[in-house]
């Protein structure tokens, strides 16, 4: 009898961890994925054109009220147009997932949802590991003031507000880095 004893202290003290690292996180897609504030002294070069982006005023899944600043935080911003369902997305979620790797804390990327199903979003979320904020668009206004029929779509904002490309089906890798590469600063 004395060996379960050590046993369910170790399942209790793991059970916590899990339950505070759970807590620590927040909810995925929710406000503990907004980007941190810009280091002091960044700067970034301008798009050469682009009306001001459409507003992005809207709630993220934990029910956080945002707006495009606090999505930006005074970066470039990728915005990608989603759906659990959209099997599209999904590979462009990889997409993302790699240019957030390779450009780190220098852009910023929100995801919009159009899905009224909170569960099979979060599903979505969590298989595909999203780790950007994401915000719920049940009525569509966010997708109907970029023009977004169908998902995916994707939308480059520079620092200062504007658009400057939208991507219908998704952003081309290679062409959304060289988008980047144009108004993001580089080390050396």
């Amino acid at each position: 009898m004395t060996g379960i004893r050590p046993i369910a202290v170790i399942g209790t003290i793991a059970a916590l961890i899990l339950a505070l690292t759970a807590c620590a996180t927040g909810i995925r897609g929710g406000a503990a994925q907004l980007p941190a504030p810009l280091p002091e002294g960044t700067s970034y070069t301008p798009g050469t054109t682009g009306p001001a982006a459409p507003a992005l005023d809207g709630i993220l899944v934990d029910d956080t009220p945002v707006d495009l600043d606090a999505l930006a935080a005074g970066r470039p911003l990728i915005v990608q147009f989603m759906a659990s369902w959209c099997s599209s997305c999904a590979e462009q979620q990889s997409v993302l997932s790699r240019v957030a790797a390779e450009y780190g804390d220098a852009i910023a990327i929100a995801q919009v949802s159009g899905d009224t199903d909170a569960a099979a979003l979060a599903g979505y979320l969590d298989a595909h590991q999203v780790a950007q904020p994401v915000l719920v668009d049940h009525d569509l206004q966010i997708w109907r003031s970029y023009a977004v029929t169908e998902p995916p779509m994707t939308a480059l904002i520079d620092s200062e507000g504007h658009l400057l490309k939208l991507w219908p089906s998704g952003a081309d890798e290679q062409k959304l880095r060289e988008q980047l590469d144009r108004i993001v600063p580089h080390d050396g």
